[in-house]
């Protein structure tokens, strides 16, 4: 028996919990506007579109990528066969970063217009992205954990996806000091970009 390694599942089951945990948290993180009881219905709509709305997008923002990590991080362990020491802590720290998302997220349906908040919620995804980087690169480094016969147009391509989105928030964190609101519209790169990254690698994948 090796003590250095844990079997892989407890490792994807654990995971599987707090991203729904961090979901569920991101969604509690909208906040319920109260009203007068004699607010008239245009202005109750006026002013659900002002609060409600801005809310709605910035979670679904953060609801789709934390999404597109999920998918990523299991796409990622199909390939990972044995768990050691370094990989759990990898995985522990990519996790910290996913349960922080919900409250940055919180933070962001209310104070999107400040660029402190944007600072924090584009650095708390790019950390997040660029750990799961990580986890596969040294899964992958000399096939440490993955297969021997790894296909390496496979593993370039998990690397170079996975990659996108953690690139595109830190390139927003720039983009905010020049205009915050440009920032986020930026974040919508995430999906053309990945898009593009496929098509250019799907001849090869289709070959494996």
């Amino acid at each position: 028996m090796n003590l250095n390694q844990i079997r892989i599942e407890y490792v994807i089951s654990f995971s599987d919990a707090l991203f729904a945990f961090s979901i569920t948290f991101m969604a509690l993180s909208i906040q319920l506007p109260t009203f007068s009881s004699t607010i008239t219905d245009s202005e109750l709509t006026r002013r659900l579109g002002q609060l409600l709305i801005p809310s709605l997008i910035h979670y679904i923002v953060s609801f789709m990528v934390v999404g597109m990590y999920w998918i990523s991080y299991h796409r990622i362990f199909e390939h990972i066969k044995h768990a050691n020491i370094t990989l759990l802590w990898l995985n522990l720290l990519f996790l910290l970063f996913i349960a922080l998302v919900g409250y940055f997220t919180g933070l962001l349906t209310t104070y999107g217009t400040h660029r402190i908040v944007v600072l924090s919620f584009s650095g708390i995804m790019a950390a997040s992205g660029f750990v799961l980087c990580l986890i596969w690169w040294y899964a992958t480094h000399n096939r440490k954990l993955v297969d021997q016969n790894t296909d390496d147009n496979l593993i370039r391509y998990f690397l170079v996806r996975t990659f996108v989105s953690p690139l595109t928030f830190l390139t927003s964190i720039g983009i905010s000091f020049i205009n915050v609101q440009a920032a986020q519209y930026f974040w919508v790169v995430i999906l053309p970009a990945n898009i593009i990254i496929y098509m250019k690698h799907i001849p090869h994948l289709r070959r494996l």
